[in-house]
């Protein structure tokens, strides 16, 4: 077979070509430090590699959204506790309040100054975060969640019901609330206990106190109806009680000219002689009252009812600044302390419980920070084994690939210079 020279000059040609390819690909595999450069030197190892990076930017992702959400949940927290020492202060001015060696004078300096905590808490629910957005208001955060109408009395305007807080991922399948909603941290409060309250009714003109009430036997309980308690004179001066329903409005139920009095299992109405201080017990609740009665004074037993933390301020600053100069002042002012007492603490334990979730969510933050910290190194560890180069083998490489060039084009010099031309 014959070979001319232009196939022995193209031939050496492409042997150098050949080799200047190879050696510069491995020289900018070396200045990258990565094997793979394009998805054609490895498919396979290069589909892994974008897979393993769509992850580590989604985790990535993740650690941003805790790193933005964390300090939102600590101001929370702080503002929680913020809170709950203005309520532990209020908590011991009506205390001091319902002392009988306060005056009617410093009662309204007591008054004052529950005033004063009362508007403290009302700029704390109104709380913005570094961003600008109010802690307190949900998914609404660009709006003033709480405000004051013509009578003083606290409205509150944030997001409410399902999907009112916003969520952040940070993991693929987990999610946390950024906040709370103001609704359920400062309005939305159950009364007393939670299941059953009782109040004085306003007309009375005796000196009752409601010192408690909460629930006397769970199996027979009735968190569902209002009941009347309503005190009778007998001749010798003594008083007797009955039960009678109410409707929601706390009126007696009649039928015809006779109140709807609460039967027992026998079919007997539920009456008996009233003792202050003594407990009385109906329907699985229990109601005790101090005091003296007059005829027809009457006490509301009714269910739980959802209390705002700034109603139950505005009721006991009303209370002290109305005084307790004669009897029936002073039994309503001791109520109205009973009931602010009772309702304070059960602000105060909505606030622990709140910040018990705070602390929890924070916790959860760090433990899945330490998660995707972990999961990163793994993941950029497994990159780094399929891409990165091995330097030692790809030094060696270069090395031949250098010798290879050099052979190739020495050759090709020497083959250029077989002509006969150079001979003549």
């Amino acid at each position: 077979m014959r070979i001319s020279t232009t196939q022995i000059f193209q031939t050496g040609i492409d042997q150098i070509q050949r080799g200047q390819t190879e050696l510069n690909r491995t020289s900018l595999q070396m200045g990258r430090g990565e094997r793979i450069l394009s998805p054609s030197d490895d498919p396979s190892g290069a589909t892994q590699v974008n897979q393993f990076e769509r992850i580590i930017q989604a985790t990535k992702q993740y650690q941003r959204n805790i790193d933005n959400t964390q300090p939102r949940l600590q101001q929370e927290e702080s503002a929680l506790q913020s809170s709950t020492d203005l309520l532990q202060r209020a908590r011991e001015l009506v205390v001091a309040g319902n002392n009988d060696s306060q005056t009617n004078e410093t009662r309204s300096y007591l008054a004052g100054e529950l005033r004063q905590l009362r508007d403290g808490m009302f700029d704390i629910a109104n709380t913005k975060d570094p961003n600008g957005e109010y802690l307190f208001a949900g998914t609404k955060s660009l709006d003033q969640p709480f405000r004051q109408n013509g009578d003083g009395e606290v409205i509150y305007d944030g997001a409410k019901g399902t999907g009112s807080v916003r969520e952040v991922a940070i993991s693929p399948n987990r999610k946390i609330s950024v906040g709370d909603t103001g609704e359920r941290v400062f309005m939305a409060i159950p009364e007393n206990d939670g299941r059953v309250g009782a109040a004085a009714h306003p007309e009375n003109t005796g000196r009752l106190v409601v010192e408690q009430t909460g629930v006397s036997d769970q199996s027979t309980l009735n968190t569902d109806d209002n009941f009347l308690i309503r005190f009778e004179e007998d001749p010798d001066g003594s008083f007797e009680y009955g039960i009678y329903e109410a409707d929601e409005y706390g009126n007696l139920i009649f039928n015809g000219d006779d109140p709807v009095a609460l039967e027992d299992g026998l079919g007997n109405p539920v009456r008996g002689e009233y003792v202050s201080g003594a407990a009385i017990e109906f329907e699985g609740r229990s109601v005790t009252i101090s005091g003296t009665p007059d005829e027809d004074d009457k006490v509301l037993s009714r269910p739980a009812q959802n209390k705002s933390v700034f109603d139950t301020l505005d009721a006991i600053i009303d209370a002290l600044e109305q005084g307790g100069a004669d009897g029936a002042s002073r039994a309503n002012l001791a109520t109205a302390s009973n009931t602010a007492l009772a309702d304070l603490d059960a602000v105060l334990g909505n606030f622990s419980d709140i910040r018990a979730e705070v602390g929890s969510r924070l916790k959860t933050f760090d433990q899945q920070k330490d998660l995707n910290e972990d999961r990163l190194v793994d993941l950029n560890s497994a990159v780094s084994e399929i891409r990165d180069l091995d330097y030692a083998e790809a030094i060696s490489r270069f090395n031949q690939q250098q010798v290879a060039l050099q052979a190739a084009q020495q050759t090709y010099t020497q083959v250029n210079r077989l002509s006969l031309f150079d001979f003549l």
